[in-house]
């Protein structure tokens, strides 16, 4: 979606963008927690904010909500989820005098969004990118893990051994 949205960036829709980055960090909490906590199959189902909590708790460190990179993660939880569990919301448009202009505006104008909608944009979800890695590389390093453990699970190799 990245290649795509900097090639043409009106070609994406970025709501995508979104979801699959709090996707991206609740996989790598899981996939770090499985591998230092040995209950975690049963704290799994845990929000993304205590998985971080327990984490850091098995770190001996403290989550500091109001400093990046843990900043973005509540950023990109708080639009997944008014996404995800959105609520009906009244957001008034233009008025128009017309059903010829109403009609017009449902189909060519741009739809009326609620408020919270404006921090999603191409600027927000360009800078998301390095603003993940950096959480990720955050959280493997509080580990102990190389910063770079996150990009496990996207570059390992399979051998195929034939009998």
């Amino acid at each position: 979606m990245y290649s795509l949205l900097e090639n043409d960036e009106n070609s994406v829709p970025l709501e995508p963008i979104v979801v699959f980055t709090a996707f991206s960090i609740e996989a790598y909490l899981n996939a770090l927690g499985a591998r230092v906590v040995p209950f975690w199959d049963e704290i799994e189902r845990s929000s993304w904010r205590s998985k971080i909590c327990i984490l850091h708790t098995v770190a001996g460190k403290d989550a500091d909500w109001g400093a990046h990179p843990l900043q973005f993660a509540a950023e990109v939880f708080k639009l997944r989820d008014k996404l995800a569990h959105g609520r009906a919301e009244t957001v008034l448009g233009p008025i128009v005098s017309l059903e010829v202009e109403r009609s017009k505006l449902l189909l060519e104008g741009p739809i009326p969004r609620p408020k919270w909608y404006d921090d999603i944009d191409v600027a927000w979800v360009k800078g998301a990118r390095s603003r993940l890695t950096n959480l990720l590389s955050y959280l493997a390093f509080l580990l102990g893990f190389s910063e770079q453990d996150y990009m496990r699970a996207v570059s390992c190799k399979v051998r195929v051994v034939e009998d």
